[in-house]
């Protein structure tokens, strides 16, 4: 398993203030002094994991790979400066409440989702939305607990997560086994009409397609966020 890091900054208000973002969008971060170093630089995009009603605090996340940038942030300090530009981007929730949305999220991919969601069930919005939600074991499963309570409180959400690994012996009450044509189906018969929302690894972004196709989705309803690692 691959392990993940919540990186939150609260401790600056003249820029937190200033940031103001939609839910789905991104920032970049640069590390001004990193203790690692390699060709692809100090910076890298992030998608804000936080609901923006929880400014000034923004949280973004990330899977420890191993990587320089990412070697860096567990070893800075608490306090540690980190400079923030941003918001971009247009993975946002579609403005039409006739529309459902479907989320589909591949590990770290969940961040985005995690943000929209929350903004959602914050901002009692009507927006219809279905979140499937793929991971390997229940511990790399993150932000479980924030998805369940959300789907208690927001009638309109609801959380199908699954994973691929049962045999670890940590509990789990969701789904096991993959994303394909046939498990989507199963939970949603029909979703011609349906926005989707696509955000993991460039093969599970890949592979989602393809059972979107199986399972009848429009084309042009689908939306997609790649996270190539780094």
């Amino acid at each position: 398993m691959t392990p993940f890091r919540v990186i939150a900054r609260s401790h600056d208000p003249p820029i937190a203030r200033s940031l103001d973002f939609d839910a789905g969008q991104t920032c970049d971060l640069t590390i001004r002094s990193p203790q690692y170093q390699d060709e692809k630089g100090s910076s890298r995009t992030f998608l804000i994991a936080s609901p923006p009603a929880e400014a000034p605090r923004v949280m973004v996340a990330t899977r420890l790979t191993g990587s320089a940038f990412k070697r860096s942030l567990p070893e800075a300090p608490v306090g540690y400066e980190i400079e923030l530009e941003g918001p971009s981007g247009s993975f946002v929730r579609h403005r039409n409440t006739a529309k459902p949305a479907v989320f589909f999220a591949g590990g770290i991919g969940i961040t985005p989702f995690r943000s929209i969601v929350g903004d959602a069930t914050l901002r009692r919005l009507p927006h219809r939305m279905t979140l499937f939600y793929s991971n390997r074991t229940p511990a790399s499963t993150a932000f479980l607990p924030d998805l369940e309570a959300w789907r208690r409180q927001n009638g309109n959400f609801r959380l199908i997560a699954t994973i691929a690994d049962p045999s670890t012996g940590q509990p789990w009450s969701h789904d096991v086994g993959p994303i394909d044509a046939a498990f989507i189906t199963s939970h949603l018969p029909e979703l011609s009409d349906a926005i989707c929302y696509l955000a993991g690894p460039p093969a599970f972004v890949k592979g989602m397609r393809a059972a979107l196709d199986e399972a009848g989705a429009d084309p042009d309803n689908l939306r997609t966020e790649k996270f190539d690692g780094y």
